[in-house]
Parts: structure tokens; C-alpha cells; sequence
């Protein structure tokens, strides 16, 4: 109902009768629209938790972090929802709509991604790709970078602005962060200090 109508208008009633459920019997297991809406995105994160992993196991050291990051991408590409999920988090006045037990969901997935990212940064620095930064820093500047990168399009989109594929947006962004991290922009910056 979400994919179809859009968040605003899904509404319970909709979605309990598209589920073959009473209302009554959603409201046992969430405790608003906003509530169900965020547990969406709980499947997703175990999903980018188990890809995750299997990137720092296939992929070479130094496509690890653009491995990644493509996983990501492509959801945001597949899924509109998702990431106007993730912006509905950002709304201050949502937390008191969400069950505790959301919350933590989502938190530990957020995490649990960021952990992926960074580990991914640590690899390369460890293979001396990157020069030695604070890993776990930057794959929340990156996570930023990619939210950010995806209001962006949406805006574009929405105001008929012009655009460009999210692929080549968000491509971009990455590559100004692997760039910040080689060990010659290190050597640069010391030289110019």
C-alpha cells in the first residue's frame, strides 16, 4: 500500500484490508501508520547486514568500500520508500509514534551498516589505500553524504529541476570521499601546513 498510494495515503484501513486483517489486529503489533512504516525498513537492514558481509568476503580490498556503497544505491534506486523512510526518522516529533522495539530495530541496522562502511575504510587503510583516519568517522560522513545525495535527487525530481541518474550523483560523492582518503592527499595537506 505504501509502494502504491505513497505514505500519506496508505492508510490503516487500507493496508488491514489488504493484509485480510481487522485494524484492531494491526494495532497489536504497531503502534501508528508511522510505526508500521519504519518496521519496513527492518527487513531491509538484515538484508544489507548479510550482503555486507559477503562484500568484505568476495570483493578485493579496494572495491570493497564502492561495493558497498552500491548496495545501498540500488536500493534507494529499487525502493523510493526506503529512503523517505529514513528521512521520516529524522523528523524530531516521530520518536513518540514508534515502539521501542522499532527503534532499536532500526538502530542496530543503521549500525550495523555504518560498521560495514567503516570496516570497509579500515581494510583500506590497512592495505595502505587510505591514509589512517577514523574509519567509523568516516562511514557516518559517507551514510550523510548518501542521504543527503538522495534528498537531493528527490528534490530535483519533485521541482523539475534537472537531474541526473542517482547512480552518477551519488558515484560522484564517493569518489570525493576515496579521494579525501588517499595517502598522497595526506602527504599534499602536510606540505601545504
Amino acid at each position: 500500500m505504501f509502494a502504491e498510494k505513497g505514505y500519506a495515503g496508505a492508510s490503516i484501513e487500507l493496508i488491514a484490508r489488504a493484509a485480510q486483517l481487522s485494524v484492531g489486529a494491526i494495532y497489536l503489533y504497531f503502534r501508528s501508520k508511522e510505526d508500521l512504516y519504519v518496521s519496513l525498513v527492518e527487513d531491509t537492514m538484515t538484508v544489507f547486514d548479510v550482503e555486507m558481509g559477503r562484500v568484505r568476503e568476495d570483493v578485493e580490498v579496494s572495491g570493497r568500500l564502492h561495493a558497498t556503497w552500491d548496495l545501498l544505491v540500488k536500493w534507494a534506486e529499487r525502493d523510493a520508500e526506503g529512503p523517505r523512510i529514513l528521512r521520516l526518522l529524522a523528523q524530531p516529533a516521530i520518536r513518540p509514534q514508534l515502539s521501542d522495539e522499532v527503534v532499536a530495530a532500526v538502530q542496530t541496522g543503521i549500525s550495523r551498516i555504518q560498521d560495514h562502511m567503516g570496516a570497509c575504510v579500515a581494510d583500506g587503510i590497512h592495505a595502505g589505500l587510505y591514509r589512517q583516519v577514523n574509519a567509523r568517522e568516516i562511514a557516518d560522513l559517507a551514510w550523510s553524504v548518501l542521504l543527503g545525495s538522495l534528498d537531493a535527487a528527490e528534490m530535483h525530481a519533485s521541482l523539475a529541476l534537472p537531474t541526473e541518474p542517482l547512480a552518477t550523483r551519488t558515484d560522484r560523492a564517493l569518489a570525493l570521499i576515496e579521494s579525501a582518503l588517499a595517502p598522497q592527499v595526506a602527504a599534499t595537506l602536510r606540505a601545504v601546513a
